[in-house]
């Protein structure tokens, strides 16, 4: 592999602390996933009877719940302003899926009030894309021709750091608006929403793996290519 030919103790490390940052956050979620999965919440509620309880109740009708597809596919998509749930978060009543639910429609919420850093990370989105797609490619050409090519592919993996940093504010702030309107509405006990902080807690915790594992690789490729020069 050319990445790992000749490489120093140093980018060996950033290599390793990449990979067991994300498996350590991958095993976090799968874990609190398993566990929550498990626990009923008290009011019997489902993750769409949740989400469509607080979008009615916020006011929000022109947003849509439906069932998706996958495990952990949750998402809120903007543009079609859709609140896309999995089958074990939209059909079952367990503090997992009311957390999982409460999360996206608080993606929702924050669409509805305009929330900067969701405008922020909207208008990123596109050159994000791009970004990761080609950046590898262009550092792969740029390790066998130029280290000024190199360079470029190093750039769009910081448009890619950039990226995730403008999420780490945006997913904290849905979860603490989905803990907030949890108990507020009634769907959770307080003891019920220690849980759900624990499982949106280690949901969170991907994105501040990912983006460690970015700046890990990018401070990697940097020390490659100084090396080179």
């Amino acid at each position: 592999m050319p990445f790992l030919y000749g490489a120093t103790l140093p980018e060996i490390l950033l290599i390793v602390l990449a990979s067991v940052v994300v498996m350590f956050a991958q095993s976090r979620v799968q874990g609190a996933y398993q566990k929550f999965s498990r626990m009923a919440a008290n009011t019997r509620y489902t993750g769409a009877d949740v989400a469509r309880m607080i979008l009615r109740r916020q006011g929000i009708d022109n947003v849509e719940v439906v069932m998706g597809q996958g495990v952990l596919s949750d998402h809120y998509n903007p543009k079609t302003k859709v609140v896309s749930l999995s089958p074990a978060i939209f059909n079952t009543n367990s503090i997992a899926a009311v957390s999982v639910a409460a999360h996206e429609v608080g993606h929702a919420i924050q669409h509805a009030h305009g929330y900067a850093f969701l405008a922020v990370r909207n208008t990123l989105l596109p050159l994000t894309v791009v970004a990761g797609n080609l950046a590898w490619g262009v550092i792969l050409l740029g390790l066998f021709i130029s280290p000024q090519i190199m360079w470029i592919g190093i750039a769009m993996l910081g448009v890619v750091a950039v990226f995730q940093t403008v999420t780490l504010p945006i997913e904290f702030n849905a979860s603490k608006r989905a803990l907030n309107l949890l108990v507020d509405e009634g769907i959770l006990s307080y003891d019920e929403q220690s849980y759900a902080k624990q499982m949106l807690s280690a949901a969170a915790l991907t994105y501040v793996a990912a983006l460690l594992a970015t700046l890990f690789q990018i401070l990697r490729l940097v020390l490659m290519n100084n090396r080179r020069r």
